[in-house]
């Protein structure tokens, strides 16, 4: 009798192993081309800019306006997108200043009824500044990690070993989504 047990154990785990490597989805579509026409994915592009670069200072007319953001919009790429929850996640780089070339990597949700108008929005992460194949790298783990809404505190600039990640959030930092905007904690 005690074979059948073994056996039985053994086909148990195997269960369950299945079952939890299909809860974990593979993540087959990543490519914002995926999902989005070229006029889609720029006009999607460019409200991203809008809500993730530095707001203007100084500038007084509408055409100072569009061509501050117009020249933001030229630096950023998009590198991942993924369809889930009734929105896209997203996953858009920009450059950093740098000797080096580098770039920081932003991470986040938004949704959109039309593929042309963003309704809902909030920024996940953004990474350190580092060199373009190294943000690839990370930011594909991060993406793939953000999208199965597995949890990102270890990649968090406190956790020593994983410095290099994750810059914002932080134990000050937090993104708003009421203000669509990074807010501090002073604790």
């Amino acid at each position: 009798m005690r074979p059948y047990f073994q056996s039985t154990k053994f086909l148990f785990y195997i269960l369950i192993i299945s079952l939890l490597a299909a809860c974990r989805e593979e993540i087959q579509k990543t490519k914002p081309e995926d999902y989005f026409t070229q006029s889609q994915k720029n006009s999607l592009l460019d409200q991203i800019v809008k809500k993730t670069t530095k707001k203007p200072e100084g500038l007084q007319s509408e055409s100072e306006i569009v061509a501050y953001y117009s020249n933001h919009l030229k630096t950023y790429q998009w590198h991942f997108a993924h369809a889930r929850n009734g929105g896209f996640y997203y996953f858009v780089s920009r450059p950093m200043p740098s000797l080096y070339g580098k770039r920081a990597g932003l991470g986040g949700y938004f949704q959109t009824s039309d593929h042309l108008s963003i309704t809902g929005f909030k920024e996940v992460f953004h990474t350190f500044k580092m060199k373009p194949d190294i943000l690839f790298e990370k930011g594909s783990v991060l993406f793939t990690k953000m999208v199965n809404q597995e949890d990102l505190s270890s990649y968090e600039p406190e956790k020593k070993e994983n410095e290099e990640w994750i810059e914002f959030p932080d134990q000050l930092n937090r993104y708003d989504s009421a203000s669509q905007s990074w807010k501090t904690r002073i604790q």
